[in-house]
């Protein structure tokens, strides 16, 4: 695989581009912080290492993060974002890290993807033949796609404490 350094490309017209993935356009970790972390601890650190793990499926999972959502939290989610912000808590259940895209952009020149990730995560962008890094700020990333970059076939990859998570990127 050919890996990319982000100060080296060169950015090229849209029309190289392909599609935009559909991003959540929900922060879930962003609503993690302003609704549950005062009790849960950033990033969910005080549920501890038996957080959900004598929850019988994802279903009593996403029946908890419900009912905390709509009671203590006082932030009701819809149907969507209960299911994202449910698949974070299954990454912190699993000790996985988490990635999600949040934003998908065109700009004059480029794709532009954001999302977050669990932080001190190590995140690339793959499609098989090409690896670009990108680059985590705290809880938040961002990456220009490259010219020719095949983004049908994409994947993020974040890793951390030899633990990884893939999400296709469409």
């Amino acid at each position: 695989m050919k890996v990319l350094a982000l100060a080296a490309l060169t950015l090229a017209p849209l029309a190289v581009i392909q599609a935009a993935p559909k991003p959540t356009n929900f922060a879930p970790l962003d609503y993690f912080e302003e609704n549950c972390a005062r009790c849960h601890g950033p990033n969910g650190s005080f549920y501890g290492t038996e957080f959900g793990k004598g929850l019988k499926d994802d279903d009593a999972l996403r029946h908890i993060v419900k009912e905390m959502a709509e009671g203590p939290g006082n932030a009701p989610l819809s149907p969507e974002n209960l299911e994202i912000l449910t698949d974070f808590h299954r990454s912190l259940r699993d000790g996985k890290p988490y990635i999600v895209v949040v934003e998908a952009r065109k700009s004059e020149k480029c794709l532009i993807l954001s999302g977050e990730a669990t932080p001190d995560s190590q995140i690339t962008l793959e499609n098989g033949k090409e690896v670009v890094a990108v680059k985590l700020e705290g809880h938040k990333w961002s990456v220009a796609v490259p010219p020719n970059f095949d983004i049908e076939k994409a994947s993020l990859r974040a890793v951390k404490e030899g633990k990884e998570k893939r999400v296709p990127v469409s």
